[in-house]
């Protein structure tokens, strides 16, 4: 009983040392423990965490962020139910202090994370079809036309908004209006524009970042684009890390690329890949050779759009009518299972083999596609206005077709719609294990070599020619993706891309070496049209 008596009072105190603001909050609701420093206390050099364990004993470290004289944590439940939780501090009266969170339900999906290798699911199990647009000036924007804004997207069936913070941002608003995006059920993706150079500064930065919004449905971008930072790479490794450390709702990692981020793939930290380009030699070549979901934040119009889909990429970036057609189409379908289809001709596709084809036809004409013997529902989609032209059924196994007219570009879809119903009520979310390939590294079993550039040396004062030979020409060679890269091993910058196609000229960037001469690794990254995944290497002395 006296036990009781003293937990009551301590309970009852606690508010004194901190007004929490979590008392009673929704589970994935972000709420804050608030704590008044007393005069001469100096909020930049007092410490304050509090390690949170969940009913089901699942443990939260989260790190307190200063505001004038407060000290804030702010706190997101991931279940409903009673928390508890215990001070650390550098001032003893709040030093090994407990107490707790009430969570209640929620029928909100949670935060986003990485699901059936190359997609995106919520907490709840649920597929997640991200589709972002940014938001330029996310800060300095008055509030009237921000709000307006994100009504907006949210109307037009995004599902993310790409923020930057850049260098003086005031984090507070920035908080608030990530607080705003949210409740809307949006995402935030928070690209960290102002990263220091130093390892000091960088390590507080980062941890401050952390504190302020991995309470909020967030992912984070990375930089706007790491091929043009300084050493971006050995950077963006050291930021990456900590994020994977201090963040303790482990949101998604990526950054930003001029073309791909899959050159520090290896560095461990980075769960998702990003695209600058829609070029189809760059992203569906490296769809064979990654295990992660990929964004494309280069699509500027509706062809892009489509492109990006069929490279097996989500839409990072686009706007008009034609990404809300998208979003509508793709909801209909098992997104979340689809992967890139190449038993198709006069077209692109992706698909869930013997369940549902999606083909995108940018230049109208005959498609000719190799399906499982079922029967199908076929219907052809404007993408442009989402207008839909249903076609009589399909039985058989060699889908040929053309769409209702040649004005534009069209998306066919060939699918089982009864079996699509009736999965979801038998699988909870994937049905399959998605296909991963071994590439084909044997130079005897590689029908291709590099012809160009010829020598042992590449010089960056003059425009060096790439050309690829085929040794011997089979079904598969007659339609090839080719990404050339560019990597200068001993330097660690990570590989670049130089080159795209079958020949042209190769763009090697400076940057990826620190000392010259040096020696560069040519590698060609090639899928044939069957999308058998090849690869090529050759050495040359790069020199200035």
């Amino acid at each position: 009983m006296l036990a009781l008596v003293l937990l009551s009072m301590l309970l009852a105190a606690f508010p004194a040392l901190g007004q929490t603001g979590c008392a009673e909050v929704q589970a994935w609701s972000a709420c804050e423990l608030t704590f008044d420093l007393m005069a001469g206390e100096n909020p930049a050099q007092s410490e304050l965490r509090a390690e949170f364990r969940s009913p089901r004993h699942k443990t939260f470290l989260l790190r307190a962020f200063a505001e004038g004289q407060k000290l804030n944590i702010r706190f997101t439940p991931t279940e409903a139910g009673t928390w508890d939780y215990r001070l650390t501090s550098s001032l003893s009266r709040f030093d090994g202090k407990t107490a707790q969170v009430t969570a209640r339900e929620s029928d909100a999906p949670g935060f986003v994370r990485t699901a059936n290798v190359h997609h995106f699911a919520t907490e709840n199990l649920k597929p997640h079809l991200w589709m972002a647009a940014a938001l330029e000036r996310f800060v300095t924007t008055p509030r009237a036309d921000f709000d307006r804004a994100v009504e907006q997207y949210t109307r037009e069936k995004f599902t993310h908004l790409r923020v930057p913070l850049d260098a003086g941002a005031d984090l507070r608003e920035a908080a608030e209006r990530i607080r705003a995006i949210t409740a809307k059920g949006l995402t935030a993706d928070i690209v960290l524009a102002a990263i220091p150079a130093e390892a000091g500064p960088r390590a507080q930065y980062i941890g401050e970042m952390v504190s302020r919004f991995a309470a909020f449905n967030i992912t984070w971008a990375g930089v706007p684009g790491f091929e043009a930072a300084p050493h971006g790479r050995a950077l963006l490794k050291d930021a990456g890390v900590l994020l994977q450390k201090l963040d303790p709702y482990a949101h998604p990692r990526t950054t930003l690329a001029a073309a791909t981020s899959a050159p520090l793939a290896g560095d461990g930290w980075m769960n998702v890949l990003s695209y600058g380009t829609v070029d189809a030699n760059v992203g569906a070549v490296e769809h064979q050779f990654y295990q992660r979901p990929a964004l494309n934040t280069g699509i500027q119009s509706q062809r892009d759009l489509w492109n990006a889909t069929m490279n097996g990429q989500y839409p990072a970036s686009g706007s008009g009518p034609a990404m809300k057609v998208w979003a509508e189409f793709m909801a209909n379908s098992r997104y979340w299972e689809l992967e890139p289809y190449f038993d198709v001709d006069g077209a692109r596709a992706v698909a869930l083999e013997g369940v549902e084809y999606i083909v995108y036809m940018e230049k109208p004409g005959l498609v000719e596609l190799t399906v499982e013997n079922h029967n199908y529902d076929v219907t052809w989609m404007n993408p442009a206005t989402g207008e839909l032209v249903p076609q009589k059924d399909y039985k058989g196994m060699h889908f040929t077709g053309e769409p209702p007219d040649k004005t534009h570009d069209w998306v066919l879809r060939v699918s089982r719609e009864g079996r699509k119903e009736g999965m979801l009520k038998s699988y909870k979310f994937d049905s399959r294990r998605v296909p991963v390939q071994e590439v084909e590294q044997n130079p005897l079993k590689v029908p291709f070599e590099i012809a160009a550039p010829e020598g042992d040396q590449i010089s960056l004062a003059w425009s060096a020619k790439f050309a690829l030979k085929i040794k011997r020409d089979t079904r598969g060679t007659r339609s090839l993706l080719v990404a050339w890269t560019a990597e200068v091993a001993l330097d660690g910058e990570g590989y670049r891309v130089a080159g795209t196609g079958r020949e042209g000229t190769l763009t090697i960037l400076p940057s990826i070496a620190n000392k010259f001469p040096a020696v560069v690794s040519l590698r060609v990254l090639l899928l044939n049209a069957n999308g058998k995944a090849y690869t090529l290497d050759k050495v040359y002395r790069l020199v200035p």
